[in-house]
């Protein structure tokens, strides 16, 4: 099995290109097809450069343990070349440049070397360590010898411990064709067990048995970045034969071997639901399973008061993986009141924050919209208010009821953003530092958020709507000394004791040159607004690493709201207008004064 972990940022901006094998004085040979090339062994008289460039390429099929690339390799070269049911995998820029080929001095055997731009590697856990500043130089040696009359590879690169390295070389566009992004889902520990957390992977196009691949995967406890979320599955537990699918169906046959004290309902109907929404899931693409049946210690389960042993998504509702409704954005007049845009056009909200007493610059409201929050005064002098729009709205609710009510002062804010638990989280600065800080909608002291510790300073926060996952736009820094540069994180709140940290899975979205706001447009994809040399650009950026695709933009864009396909998406523009657009894709039209606007989250 491999998996790459999709929440890690493969850098592939530019569009897939389909790389052909060089053509040997032999002709093609019979090869197998690997997502979508036709990987072939070594032609006859093929030179050591293209040799070496062919057994990277080959390196992409996977099938019966490499055999397309071992061809490549000499007796003992093939011995020695491991490169597990998982290995490790670079991601490059595009082809190496090889070095001509030298001939090592009284000897028959010929040095290659190659030079690539490395974007980022996939650790034998699946993790993705992207390279500093998006790209590192990667330079490689290969010794090739004569079998027979043919180049063979007999040294490879070594590895850290100095055995032959069995990692892969794969280009972005290669990595691309060779895997497939797929969904994990974990148990969120706020939601009392029953709320599931996505987590972007990455599994070989060209597997046997992809759902086999999923199943051992959530087998394993989540690791890295993620580690905020848990699973149901204990340590012991095992697939006891492969994934099979009911003839005739879509539903997917999973056999578990479980410890007696994992087999209570409670424990078994929590593993099921990661099941279901793992191998049901079509976030990225269509899948052949719409159904799960588990069977547990050579029985089949089923869910307590349920007819049937089949299960599906619907008996495991996920409303925050799942596009809302009609949801109504809210935004600010000129003069700083509070409104939501319903069917009618705008109305002010209850309470002091709808009346322009107060002039507010930005706001948040609570996914429930029970809660608002909002910052106003001047750039070294801001203050943070939040109101209980529930409370403010009730008939003859007191003067204090309606009132905003002060949080915090001093501090530089630059993002409020509201999780499903009605906590805020705010970003900005504090001494000269960046801070990030949540605070309860009950009350309370802001509480201090740790941070990475490469972050200079944070422009925009969004909670996804699962409350666990966080995207942020940030200057990160650099050992290198070019200086930091700004970049759309990935992270995940972690609660250890009176303890709150982000931690990070590294930037997504590398193909952006300089992102300056953002929204989730559902669980599994941001729009962000990119400065690019050629213009502002409106980007769909999906959180599994994969590339941004450009939507059509009304220029001047300062916010960027969205709610997912069902409802239009939103811009507050720098000259004090609002934009409208259907959807994706669709043309934005100007259609009343405003700014901040934004959904609920």
């Amino acid at each position: 099995m491999t998996l790459a972990a999709g929440c890690a940022d493969v850098p592939t901006s530019g569009l897939l290109q389909h790389t052909a094998l060089p053509a040997g004085s032999g002709g093609q040979q019979q090869g197998t097809d690997c997502c979508g090339l036709i990987m072939s062994g070594p032609g006859e008289g093929w030179s050591p450069s293209q040799i070496v460039q062919s057994f990277l390429l080959a390196g992409a099929d996977f099938s019966n343990h490499h055999q397309i690339a071992r061809k490549y390799l000499t007796k003992a070269a093939n011995r020695s070349w491991q490169p597990g049911p998982g290995p490790a995998v670079t991601v490059i820029a595009q082809s190496p440049t090889v070095q001509p080929d030298q001939r090592q001095y009284g000897s028959q055997d010929t040095v290659v070397e190659i030079s690539v731009r490395k974007l980022g590697q996939v650790s034998t856990s699946g993790q993705y360590i992207p390279a500093e500043r998006g790209h590192a130089q990667l330079n490689q040696t290969f010794t090739l010898q004569k079998v027979g009359l043919q180049w063979r590879i007999a040294t490879l690169p070594p590895d850290g411990a100095g055995q032959p390295s069995g990692e892969l070389l794969l280009t972005k566009d290669l990595f691309q064709l060779a895997y497939q992004p797929r969904n994990l889902y974990y148990l969120n520990p706020a939601g009392k067990g029953r709320d599931l957390v996505p987590d972007p992977v990455f599994v070989p196009a060209d597997s046997a048995d992809p759902a086999v691949d999923l199943v051992r995967a959530l087998l394993v406890s989540p690791q890295g970045w993620l580690g905020a979320v848990r699973s149901a599955f204990p340590p012991a537990a095992t697939l006891r034969r492969p994934v099979q699918i009911l003839p005739g169906s879509r539903t997917a046959v999973v056999d578990l071997s479980l410890p007696k004290s994992a087999t209570g309902p409670a424990s078994v109907g929590q593993m099921a639901s990661q099941l279901v929404w793992t191998l049901t899931s079509s976030s990225y693409g269509s899948t052949p399973i719409r159904a799960v049946k588990l069977e547990v210690n050579d029985r089949v389960w089923t869910r307590p008061g349920a007819t049937s042993a089949v299960l599906s998504r619907s008996d495991y509702p996920q409303p925050a993986l799942k596009p809302p409704g009609r949801e109504d954005p809210y935004f600010l007049t000129s003069s700083g009141a509070a409104r939501v845009l319903g069917r009618e056009g705008g109305s002010a909200v209850p309470g002091q924050a709808g009346t322009g007493q107060v002039r507010l610059t930005s706001i948040a409201v609570s996914p429930d919209q029970r809660y608002l929050a909002g910052i106003a005064g001047s750039p070294g002098a801001l203050t943070l208010y939040t109101s209980s729009l529930a409370a403010a709205a009730k008939p003859h609710a007191s003067a204090t009821a309606r009132a905003l009510q002060t949080r915090m002062s001093g501090a530089s804010i630059t993002s409020l953003s509201w999780d499903r638990y009605d906590n805020l989280w705010v970003a900005g600065t504090s001494g000269g530092k960046p801070r990030v800080w949540m605070l309860a909608a009950s009350g309370g002291k802001p509480v201090s958020v740790g941070l990475p510790a490469d972050v200079r300073s944070v422009t925009a926060l969004r909670v996804a709507p699962d409350g666990v996952r966080v995207a942020m736009i940030a200057s990160v820094g650099t050992s290198n000394g070019t200086g930091p540069q700004t970049e759309v994180l990935l992270g995940a709140i972690v609660e250890t004791n009176s303890q709150v940290t982000l931690s990070s899975a590294g930037q997504i979205g590398a193909d952006l040159a300089a992102p300056s706001a953002l929204t989730w447009y559902d669980a599994d994809h941001l729009l962000v607004v990119n400065e690019a040399a050629s213009g502002q650009q409106l980007e769909v950026v999906p959180v599994d690493g994969d590339r941004s695709s450009y939507q059509s933009i009304e220029p001047g864009m300062a916010s960027i709201a969205a709610a997912g396909p069902g409802n239009s998406l939103f811009a507050g523009l720098q000259g004090g207008h609002l934009a409208r657009s259907a959807g994706l894709g669709e043309l934005w039209t100007q259609f009343a004064n405003g700014r901040a606007v934004t959904y609920p989250g």
